[in-house]
């Protein structure tokens, strides 16, 4: 507990008095130190809250020097100024009272018989018994938080703990976006208002600060500190009350704050450990080694019922989104529709979603849009109801995603026959087509470092006229000519033949949408 000066002047051993500055006692903060100083103008050297000590040798005969200095200490916040009669002088000074009065400044005396050292002892003691209660209030909250967190009590229950040992105040938990991820205790401010007051953009707090704004219609006292996980800011934690906090509070507020680290350090560890699973899922599903019965066992580890309805949606990541901050910003959102399965694969962010029905992609992008994300793409497929169409819908989804620069949510069903080709032949068949038309190309462009599939790409785009595809190429119509000829070589089919321009048309749409692409 603190110390207060009213506990000083009651303890009957030491013998003080207080002369002047009574209306102050119920003012002034705690004692935090006893400073013993003769000098006029000792405040350089205090910091604020100290009793000031003196037998008055430094201003014993000028009743200005009195008077500034009685000024100075309350300019400098301390709790009070003892003096110690029959060493100079045997009575204070009036001129030494009377400021003391005019200022609200407690002024007692000290008697001869007590010496300086018993009441700086005196305070010393109280002071370490303060912190020392202090940090064993905070180690024992860490123990508590810590238990919380192992317990899987979450965000709320380590909220819940620091409020009952902070009480008086109301918390917020916001993520670095400015939505709320847990609250604990009432406040009549606005969630806008508060998280424009403790922003971290611009300027990340090392450690809690405390500042003072006009909120909710009154003035309140804020602490804020930020969650971190490695340099990047992860969430804020904010206190709210009516008084400023003390020094073994803002510890206590700290503890809560790594509790929120923790709290996000193992919910990270236990999404990041489902999230490589289903990223190796995709990754086999793709290749065509996950089909069938094994199939359909890993998504039902994963808690999905194909049967039920299901459909794919890729999230194409906005400029200066993190990875990591796309995929939980998804699965908070993607979680009211029980646990969410997602994963990455080639840059992007894949989800099944069920049923095949819900308004998930919608609320993924009104979550985007309330981060102030720009350029969210989500691409939607087909709805499916069986394990072996996983794939198709997975491309499907990818193609909806890539098809522009914009951002929204876009249906693979919009993309005509693209979107049509990006899902078909579930097993594979995509990938042995674009193999047969396109895999001698594909070959020699890797190994020659040639420009054929290129060429066969703008040839087509052109309308097969040769003169604008060389233009756009940038070579010369003969070069151009040169590579039909390659390519008619190399794989049978001639491109000035129009009975092969469908195949190389479809084969290139499927490339130009990852399938195949390693042919």
């Amino acid at each position: 507990m603190a110390l207060w000066l009213s506990e000083l002047l009651a303890d009957a051993a030491l013998g003080l008095e207080l002369v002047a500055g009574h209306a102050g006692l119920a003012e002034r903060g705690p004692v935090g130190w006893a400073h013993v100083s003769e000098l006029p103008e000792p405040t350089p050297w205090l910091e604020g809250g100290e009793v000031l000590l003196t037998t008055g040798l430094g201003v014993k005969d000028d009743p200005d020097l009195q008077r500034r200095l009685v000024a100075g200490l309350d300019a400098r916040g301390c709790a009070g100024l003892g003096f110690g009669l029959g060493v100079w002088l045997d009575r204070v000074p009036p001129a030494l009272a009377e400021e003391a009065d005019a200022r609200r400044l407690p002024l007692f005396t000290v008697p001869y018989a007590v010496p300086f050292t018993a009441l700086s002892k005196r305070v010393a003691l109280a002071v370490a018994d303060e912190q020392y209660a202090v940090l064993r209030g905070a180690v024992d909250l860490h123990r508590r938080v810590l238990a919380e967190v192992v317990g899987g009590a979450g965000l709320d229950g380590v909220l819940r703990l620091v409020a009952e040992r902070l009480p008086g105040r109301a918390f917020v938990a916001f993520d670095y976006y400015g939505q709320v991820l847990s609250r604990h205790g009432p406040s009549d401010v606005a969630d806008a208002d508060l998280w424009r007051a403790v922003s971290p953009t611009g300027h990340p707090q090392l450690r809690p600060e405390t500042v003072a704004r006009d909120l909710g219609g009154a003035q309140r006292v804020v602490t804020a500190g930020v969650a971190r996980l490695g340099d990047e800011v992860e969430a804020v934690l904010v206190a709210v009350g009516d008084r400023w906090p003390s020094e073994g509070e803002v510890l206590l507020f700290e503890q809560g704050l790594a509790g929120l680290n923790l709290e996000l350090a193992r919910g990270l560890s236990v999404r990041e450990a489902r999230r490589a699973r289903v990223d190796e899922l995709l990754e086999e599903l793709l290749a065509g080694r996950a089909t069938g019965a094994l199939l359909a066992s890993r998504l039902a580890r994963l808690g999905l019922d194909p049967a039920a309805g299901y459909h794919v949606l890729c999230l194409r990541r906005p400029a200066g989104v993190a990875e990591r901050v796309l995929c939980a910003v998804a699965e908070d959102v993607l979680g009211a529709d029980g646990r969410p399965v997602l994963g990455r694969d080639g840059g992007l962010v894949y989800a099944v979603v069920q049923p095949g029905g819900s308004a998930a992609a919608e609320r993924l992008a009104a979550a985007g849009a309330a981060r102030g994300w720009r350029g969210l793409a989500i691409g939607r497929s087909r709805p499916r109801r069986e394990p072996d169409g996983l794939a198709g819908a997975v491309r499907e989804a990818r193609a909806a995603a890539v098809a522009d620069a914009a951002g929204g949510v876009r249906d693979v069903t919009a993309l005509g026959l693209t979107g049509l080709l990006a899902g078909v032949g579930d097993r594979g068949g995509p990938e042995a087509f674009v193999a047969a038309v396109l895999g001698p190309l594909l070959d020699h462009d890797a190994r020659e470092s040639s420009a054929l599939t290129d060429s066969l790409r703008a040839y087509l785009r052109a309308g097969c006229r040769p003169g604008p595809a060389a233009g756009e190429l940038r070579v010369h119509r003969h070069t151009l000519a040169y590579r039909l000829d390659r390519i008619r070589d190399l794989t049978g089919r001639d491109p000035r033949d129009g009975a092969h321009l469908t195949e190389y048309g479809v084969a290139l749409e499927l490339l130009a949408h990852g399938v195949g692409a390693d042919a």
